[in-house]
């Protein structure tokens, strides 16, 4: 495993392969290896012909753990991939998030396309939306993290780190933003998945965004699914 500075953090990640590079972005309270590595994803994309790089997210993992909830706003988190890009020399690539991962790579999607060749979000949909109010409004999951985070940086406890991300990085985004996006992009969420919900209104907002529904499986059991694999290695098998 590999270390880089972001943004005065030290961040873990794993570069394995050869060929076109695929950045991965895991989700909320995983790290690369629980939710890439032995999920079978490393593998599959590599058999594909893609160079993997996968990170431990800010706040994961063997990563540095900031307490601060601004720490984890979509800039940040979204940055550390970009930072990790140029670190490696890499001028343009696949990025592929889930759940968390994917709530940021849409972030980046929105507002650093020319990076991306094609945008995988995972385990994300119509919850990632502003349904009204204003930009950024925070999602219900972050607003029911409030008491939780308040108690453990009191306490100094190791979870305060999952609670301040908890808080900072789940804004909703407008759907607007997404309106002059030409980059190929395909949004995957399970149908029982009540986290993410339909991936249909996001891919939607995207211009000539895919969505796909992976039968029976919830948030969670979906990331082992081969259905889920397949549809995520025939999209970019289309592209490369």
């Amino acid at each position: 495993m590999g270390r880089f500075e972001s943004d005065g953090l030290s961040l873990a990640f794993e570069d394995e392969g050869v060929g076109y590079p695929l950045f991965l972005m895991h989700g909320f309270a995983a790290d690369s290896k629980s939710n890439w590595g032995l999920t079978g994803w490393i593998r599959a994309l590599r058999r594909a012909g893609y160079r993997v790089i996968a990170a431990d997210a800010r706040g994961h993992g063997d990563s540095d753990k900031p307490t601060q909830a601004h720490a984890f706003a979509p800039e940040n988190m979204g940055g550390d991939v970009l930072r990790l890009m140029d670190y490696l020399d890499i001028p343009e690539a696949v990025i592929f998030g889930y759940s968390m991962g994917g709530r940021n790579a849409a972030w980046l999607l929105a507002t650093e396309e020319r990076r991306f060749t094609a945008v995988v979000l995972g385990g994300v949909g119509e919850t990632l939306l502003r349904a009204g109010g204003d930009a950024g409004a925070e999602s219900p999951a972050a607003h029911s993290m409030v008491p939780i985070y308040e108690t453990v940086t009191r306490t100094g406890d190791t979870t305060a780190a999952l609670s301040a991300c908890a808080l900072g990085s789940f804004p909703c985004l407008e759907a607007g933003l997404f309106a002059n996006v030409c980059t190929p992009s395909l949004v995957v969420a399970g149908s029982r998945d009540t986290v993410a919900g339909s991936p249909y209104p996001l891919a939607d907002a995207i211009p000539g965004a895919r969505a796909v529904v992976v039968p029976g499986r919830s948030h969670l059991s979906v990331l082992t699914d081969s259905y889920f694999k397949g549809a995520v290695i025939g999209f970019l098998g289309d592209r490369w």
